[in-house]
């Protein structure tokens, strides 16, 4: 710590992958902040009095193949199941490449797990180096959505990757955070109409936006259900979602 004053006081962070960099939705008494930053380790410089970081990537990883909260995400999300990905074992995530990744994890790796394993390990080194375990949590998406939109008796959501889609995860967002939703719901209109944001981001990745402020708003809620139940929101191989 430097002394001076914090930037980023009762901040609550929403961070999602997006094919080249970080989406972070920042919430605070100020407003919402949409932007990018290109590793983890610039995410907690940036806001290091953020708390709590909610991100969508796995923390706690299995020396076995397998992990119960991942199981328990996809009970939860029923026909929408395959949102949930297998999450590779320590060696796969250490291994120097494909083949002994795929040995590793028992003879099967997807090409979504083993296209997310640079972004795993470098959540799992960051964490581990920066001892910033006790503020970052691991969330998913589409159990968030899924939790506010049966609270709020929205119908079902379909694919995030049509407007349909995101469209429908807008009004989840609305509703249960007017505000959040409201700067979210600007943003993601004006991308649509080509307006120019960030080099760093894809302009079909609007979906990371999405799921990254609904991390944030998970995270402004301050109280977490978590999967597997009868865990404790602190530990290792769970996933959180609002409380």
């Amino acid at each position: 710590s430097t002394g001076t004053q914090p930037r980023h006081m009762s901040t609550a962070l929403g961070v999602d992958w997006a094919s080249g960099c970080w989406v972070v939705v920042a919430v605070d008494d100020d407003g919402t902040t949409i932007t990018t930053e290109p590793a983890m380790l610039n995410v907690l410089y940036e806001y290091d009095d953020a708390e709590p970081i909610l991100v969508d990537i796995p923390i706690g990883l299995p020396e076995t193949p397998g992990r119960a909260c991942d199981e328990a995400a996809a009970a939860r999300l029923g026909e929408r199941h395959g949102s949930v990905f297998a999450v590779p074992c320590r060696a796969a995530v250490d291994a120097d490449d494909y083949e002994a990744a795929r040995e590793a994890n028992g003879g099967s790796l997807g090409s979504q797990s083993w296209g997310l394993v640079p972004r795993i390990r470098e959540v799992d080194r960051v964490l581990d180096a920066c001892d910033a375990a006790a503020r970052v949590y691991e969330s998913h998406p589409e159990v968030c959505y899924a939790t506010f939109a049966e609270r709020i008796g929205h119908g079902p959501l379909g694919s995030k990757r049509d407007d349909d889609g995101l469209d429908a995860r807008l009004s989840v967002l609305e509703a249960v955070d007017p505000s959040v939703g409201a700067a979210v719901r600007s943003f993601v209109d004006d991308r649509r109409d080509g307006a120019a944001w960030h080099r760093r981001i894809r302009a079909g990745r609007l979906d990371d936006v999405l799921d990254a402020a609904v991390l944030a708003v998970t995270a402004r809620r301050g109280s977490f259900g978590v999967l597997p139940e009868g865990r404790e929101s602190s530990d290792d191989q769970v996933i959180v979602y609002p409380g």
